[in-house]
């Protein structure tokens, strides 16, 4: 799926954060600390990956009106079956 400029900047920052979260894991694992740097990792990962598959708050009002308008006598067209 094609990403419009705003996503792609929301995206890169959450990049950014998640680099920085990898490092305070990468850091903890070289002292010693690995329970604490394998934490710090998979929250990285996990923040990578919730921005990339969960929803955005503008997307959820649209995907609540489309799951009524299916759900209605009718409500179903050739077009939203594809």
């Amino acid at each position: 799926m094609a990403r419009g400029f705003l996503a792609t900047i929301e995206f890169m920052i959450a990049v950014v954060l998640a680099a920085r979260i990898t490092l305070l894991g990468v850091d903890n694992l070289a002292r010693g600390e690995t329970a604490t740097g394998l934490v710090f990792i998979g929250l990285a990962g996990a923040l990578l990956v919730i921005e990339h598959y969960a929803p955005s708050p503008t997307e959820i009002p649209g995907a609540i009106a489309k799951r009524t308008r299916d759900a209605l006598p009718g409500g179903k067209t050739r077009e939203n079956e594809k």
